[in-house]
């Protein structure tokens, strides 16, 4: 469980970084998109990566963390108003994301907001500011304490998406490195 509490700490701070730049216009809720990656996180006292394999179809995902090898693979599935995590023959429940990850590890993060970072946009519910460079991409976003730099993207059928970023709040500081996006409407 000791992983456990290591994998979704880390999880939670990249994820709570990774962006904020609205590249479609399309509303998040008519979405599917999914993508694979690789995170690194670090704070005052550990250092960790893994690979981050997130499915998102509409309100649902399932999220996949592992170790070098496939080792301490987690899942995270979740909808609103409940999410399971499992880990061998472990399972963790809970109404959200937040909560869980605070259950599993004892850390408080806002996690729920995600779903919108990966793909460069703002959390709708809380405040931020952001930057644009000369081609109209985000480059920086502050939101929730936390600042994220942008440094490429690359294209994605409809629009252009975060490849390579890092963040940082306080003593927590990671990077997130995307191989591979694939994205899509309901009726594709």
């Amino acid at each position: 469980m000791n992983y456990l509490k290591t994998s979704l700490g880390l999880f939670a701070a990249i994820w709570l970084t990774a962006c904020s730049f609205n590249p479609v216009q399309t509303s998040e809720s008519e979405q599917n998109w999914s993508f694979s990656g690789k995170m690194a996180i670090r704070n005052a006292t550990e250092a960790s990566s893994f690979s981050v394999d997130w499915v998102q179809t509409g309100e649902h995902y399932t999220i996949e963390l592992s170790g070098p090898l496939g080792q301490g693979a987690v899942t995270l599935e979740g909808s609103p108003g409940e999410v399971t995590l499992r880990q061998g023959d472990d399972t963790l429940e809970s109404y959200s994301l937040n909560a869980l990850v605070y259950e599993a590890t004892g850390m408080d993060l806002p996690l729920e907001d995600m779903k919108f970072w990966v793909r460069a946009m703002p959390a709708p519910d809380s405040p931020y500011t952001m930057q644009e460079n000369d081609q109209g991409l985000v480059e920086t976003i502050e939101q929730s304490g936390w600042n994220v730099s942008i440094y490429e993207y690359f294209q994605v059928d409809p629009g252009a998406q975060p490849r390579k970023m890092s963040f940082a709040r306080a003593e927590d500081n990671g990077k997130l490195i995307i191989r591979q996006w694939t994205i899509s409407t309901p009726s594709q």
